[in-house]
């Protein structure tokens, strides 16, 4: 029998992340689920699980581990462009100076990313990536409430997120429920999310490992 035909989400991106420290790549992908209009849709922790995942989820982008069983992250990198020609690829290393860049590399991977800062760093770079895809799309990219949201407007986000409402965060914050509401709703312009939607992002988002819990 065929495999079943996997429908792409435009609004997504898509997601291969490749790396066999299981408790990294749990790490990884519970920082990424994160993040809005991620989407991981494959992990592997070999050479040959990170092809096959490539050649089967056409991933818009791949975080690879370059030291991996049975081979290198590069050789997954070249293979996933083959396979995929508008995929971008991030390549984890925990000695990024002891790679060095050339042509061969530059053509298949955008980034390599220093694992001991792999939490913010690859958070700028998917920002960038996303930036980049839903602009080709013409639409708008989702952004981080960390940087958009006004101080006030970030402490009501990380309480709904908690669980609270309306009036146990007035509570909280000594100001009227009203107010709560109006921060509420510009909170949701700018994160173009509300309701139940918003209480999941800002839950997602309070949920966030700290880079530093990451570093290896």
């Amino acid at each position: 029998m065929e495999d079943p035909v996997i429908l792409q989400d435009p609004m997504k991106l898509r997601v291969l992340i490749v790396e066999d420290q299981v408790m990294f790549l749990e790490l990884l992908v519970a920082t990424l689920k994160t993040i809005p209009y991620i989407e991981v849709v494959a992990t592997a922790t070999s050479v040959q699980e990170a092809i096959l995942a490539a050649e089967r989820h056409k991933p818009d982008l791949g975080i690879i581990d370059l030291l991996l069983p049975g081979g290198s992250g590069l050789e997954v990198a070249q293979k996933a462009k083959e396979l995929v020609p508008e995929i971008q690829c991030l390549l984890l290393t925990a000695q990024p100076d002891r790679i060095e860049w050339s042509s061969e590399l530059g053509g298949c991977v955008r980034k390599i990313v220093d694992k001991v800062r792999a939490f913010d760093v690859l958070h700028r770079e998917i920002d960038a990536i996303i930036k980049e895809k839903f602009s080709n799309l013409g639409e708008q990219a989702p952004v981080d409430p960390g940087t958009i949201l006004t101080r006030r407007e970030f402490e009501i986000f990380n309480l709904i997120g908690q669980g609270l409402i309306n009036k146990q965060i007035a509570a909280d914050l000594f100001i009227s429920a009203h107010t709560v509401e109006s921060h509420r709703k510009s909170i949701s312009k700018k994160l173009h999310s509300s309701g139940s939607d918003l209480v999941r992002t800002a839950a997602l988002y309070s949920r966030r490992p700290s880079p530093q819990t990451g570093s290896l």
